[in-house]
Parts: structure tokens; sequence; C-alpha cells
């Protein structure tokens, strides 16, 4: 039986995504994908899929086999689930530093699932090097870009480990076209961007403007 389970679904948003673009790094002749495991990274903006697409990777897993992650600063929706916005659950354990990630592992772990990447530190990279050295496979989702329109520093390093990246796109909420921003709909109040998901939409970068507050 598969691990994921359906809830109500709680997202006001019901655009269509647009097809996956897919990028896999070339593999060493070296390595030996036996003994060392892999990790596919999902990248893109809000409302993009990711979420759904990472659950859907783990949904068929064996019980207790996927250890599922996200940071304690998403409390978002619930803070003991991975949830997408089409109302898709997954367990999870909420950890707040990316080095916690590795004490959590147990005998019968096989994959991880970390969903919103880039809360977390620049160490969550070396800590996925260390799953896949140990034989784990790794599922992540991330944000791409933040809101002004930055790359977040930890996804750089993200796309150095992962051994696939997928990057997803939505639709715009204005125009319809391929959206690949995320606009923040009200102000930013003492630098809190971890909000309810409805004063977030998905842009294009036509209709995408950058928040009035500083970064």
């Amino acid at each position: 039986m598969g691990i994921a389970l359906s809830i109500q679904a709680i997202s006001r948003n019901n655009h269509d995504v647009h097809p996956s673009t897919i990028k896999t790094k070339n593999e060493s002749p070296a390595r030996n994908a036996i003994e060392r495991g892999t990790t596919a990274l999902i990248l893109g903006c809000m409302f993009s899929g990711k979420t759904t697409e990472l659950i859907r990777r783990v949904a068929q897993s064996p019980t207790g086999s996927v250890l599922a992650i996200k940071h304690a600063i998403d409390t978002r929706y619930a803070s003991h689930a991975i949830l997408s916005h089409g109302g898709t659950a997954l367990p999870a354990t909420a950890v707040s530093a990316a080095a916690q990630i590795v004490e959590l592992i147990r005998k019968e772990t096989r994959t991880v699932a970390i969903d919103e990447g880039h809360f977390f530190d620049l160490e969550l990279a070396s800590v996925i090097c260390d799953l896949n050295e140990r034989g784990l496979h790794v599922v992540l989702t991330s944000l791409e870009p933040d809101s002004w329109g930055r790359p977040f520093p930890i996804n750089e390093r993200l796309r150095e480990v992962a051994d696939e990246c997928v990057v997803r796109h939505a639709a715009c909420a204005r125009c319809g076209a391929l959206a690949d921003h995320t606009q923040r709909l009200t102000p930013i109040v003492g630098g809190n961007m971890v909000v309810d998901p409805s004063q977030y939409e998905p842009r294009c970068q036509a209709c995408w403007r950058p928040p009035i507050q500083s970064p």
C-alpha cells in the first residue's frame, strides 16, 4: 500500500502545470548505482507542483522505507506532514537543521524525502552526499527563485550534488502564460516570508513584480 494519503484540498489554485523540464547530470563511469544512492532535485516557483511530484515519487515505496523531512519553520497547513497545495499529504518529521536528518535514519530507511530545501542551511548539500554514500536515495524540493527573483544560495549547492534536476512551472495567475516566478501579494511584515500560501501566486516574467520591501 502506498504511503501517501488524500485530504481535503486546501489550495485555491486550480491551474494546470505545464510539463516539467528535466535535466540529468552526466554519470561517471566509475559510479556504482547499486551501492550509492541518487538524488533528485525538484525546483520551481510556488504552485508549480513540486511537492506533488515529490509525494508521487515516494508514494509506492514500502511502508517504513521513506523518511520524510520538513523544516520546523514551515508550519503552514500542518507541522508534522508535507502537504501539497492540492491537498495530498505525507507524514513527516520537522527538523531545525540539516544535520538532524542523519540522526533520524533507521535500518529500514531507503529513501529520504525533503520538502522546501531552501529553508535549510548550506550543510544540507553535505548531508545529502552522506546519505547517498550510505546507499540512500534522496528526493527533495526547493523554491526557485525567491520573491525578488534571486536564486537561493543553497540551490546552487543542491544542483551540484543532484543526479537529476527537474524544473517545474505553473500557469501565470494573471495571463495564463508559463509562470516561473512567485508573486507576493501582501506586505512583508518583520521579514516574515513563511505565510499562508494565499498571500502568493505564480506569475510569468512579464506579470511579476518584486516586493517593494528590501529583501
